[in-house]
């Protein structure tokens, strides 16, 4: 907030123009000190990468090793990742999950039962590259919706909430920094760090050696949760118009080993058979460091096994996730 400074300079009023001048520097002096207000950073780039600093959950990202499989037809060129600062990029993410077990109702018992459920999640995004560090991305989150009717009521909580992300050498996410609003409760924020995390181990990376199209590399990661599986994606460059690429890919998971943590408690599982796979395209510009657009859809199941190995767990699963450009 400002102070005018005195209205008029006219002989009648000079005698009061340095009391009221003095006045006035006394009372901006005393508004300044107890404001709370900060600017307003909405340029079309971010002037700080204000998710580093302001208390945000740090979540580290599955490192990714990148290599050429083929190099393509004809003249090979870059992926040179150039962020623009100029222009911020609105975009929609999607994602859904679902599980349905087949599962022993109790110990000792010889009956199963079916039991089903979906995570859905619809979030506008506002991203933003830092204005000094095009490896850093600012993100503002509109409020997300969702099919899960107990859910849905708690999602406004959200709008507005922050979030950052860091980025490697061929458009490769490595950390997330999420800050939910203060009032948003658990089941919220929750859905929220599941969604971005679930799309973020999909990350189509991008190689740093000159390719052209037709060109295929392959992304191996390590991605941990309830088991810890190595992650294979297969991209293909399926054509290239300046900045933008169409990209299709394929994933297939393996597990590491035979661990099953169950989430939420200390209980872990045996893994007897596991399969999990899927295929997507996406559209890709080198000037944004988010897809424009793209989808993936990843099917499987897997067999569990606990104290009774006559007894397993059987499990199909489903995951989708949607990248589209906002309206």
């Amino acid at each position: 907030m400002t102070v005018s400074p005195p209205l008029s300079n006219r002989p009648a009023l000079r005698r009061r123009a340095v009391s009221t001048a003095a006045a006035a520097l006394v009372v901006a002096a005393g508004l300044t000190a107890c404001s709370s207000e900060e600017p307003v950073d909405d340029g079309p780039c971010a002037a700080t990468a204000a998710s580093k600093t302001n208390g945000a959950r740090s979540i580290n990202l599955p490192d990714t090793q990148v290599s050429v499989v083929s190099p393509g037809q004809g003249e090979a060129k870059p992926l040179t990742v150039s962020p623009d600062a100029g222009t911020r990029q609105e975009v929609t993410l999607e994602t859904s999950s679902t599980e349905a077990s087949i599962a022993p109702t109790a110990k000792g018992s010889d009956k199963n039962e079916v039991q089903k459920t979906q995570q859905q999640l619809v979030t506008p995004l506002t991203a933003r590259i830092v204005c000094d560090d095009p490896t850093s991305l600012e993100l503002g989150i509109g409020a997300p919706t969702s099919k899960d009717t107990d859910l849905a009521p708690l999602l406004t909580d959200l709008d507005g909430s922050t979030a950052g992300l860091s980025f490697a050498a061929g458009m490769s996410p490595t950390r997330l920094r999420l800050k939910p609003n203060d009032s948003a409760q658990s089941p919220a924020r929750s859905s929220l760090e599941q969604s971005l995390i679930g799309a973020l181990d999909y990350a189509v990376p991008l190689p740093t050696t000159p390719v052209a199209p037709g060109a295929t590399w392959r992304a191996v990661r390590t991605v941990s949760a309830a088991a810890t599986v190595t992650q294979t994606m297969t991209v293909t460059l399926v054509s290239r118009k300046g900045d933008v690429l169409d990209l299709d890919v394929t994933v297939s998971e393996e597990p590491v080993n035979s661990v099953f943590a169950i989430p939420g408690s200390d209980a872990k599982l045996h893994i007897s058979r596991y399969s999990m796979s899927g295929t997507g395209s996406f559209v890709v510009d080198l000037r944004r460091l988010l897809p424009t657009t793209g989808t993936l859809t990843m099917k499987g199941g897997r067999e569990l096994v606990g104290d009774d190995p006559n007894r397993p767990i059987l499990q199909q699963n489903e995951f989708t996730l949607a990248w589209k450009k906002s309206k």
